[in-house]
């Protein structure tokens, strides 16, 4: 990513978060899921970069949208038949 700062709540408790500034491109759990900072310019390169979409980085997800992160190779039955 960038040398940017962002500005992003995680949570302190179940009912309860504070915001904090972490650097674009670092990864933080916002209390539900875990997600990847991005500032402005670098979160609209990343969707025009992965259309697809994501589920915890950019780039997780395949061509036809399929969570391929994780222990798996790939998970994408499309992509393996390819």
């Amino acid at each position: 990513m960038c040398d940017n700062k962002v500005r992003v709540y995680v949570s302190t408790s179940m009912l309860d978060s504070t915001e904090i500034e972490i650097n674009c491109g670092d990864i933080y759990n916002d209390g539900h899921n875990t997600k990847t900072a991005m500032c402005p310019t670098c979160g609209l390169k990343a969707v025009a970069d992965y259309p697809q979409g994501w589920e915890y980085a950019p780039g997780d997800r395949c061509k036809h949208g399929t969570y391929i992160g994780g222990d798996r190779d790939c998970a994408c039955h499309c992509c393996e038949s390819e």
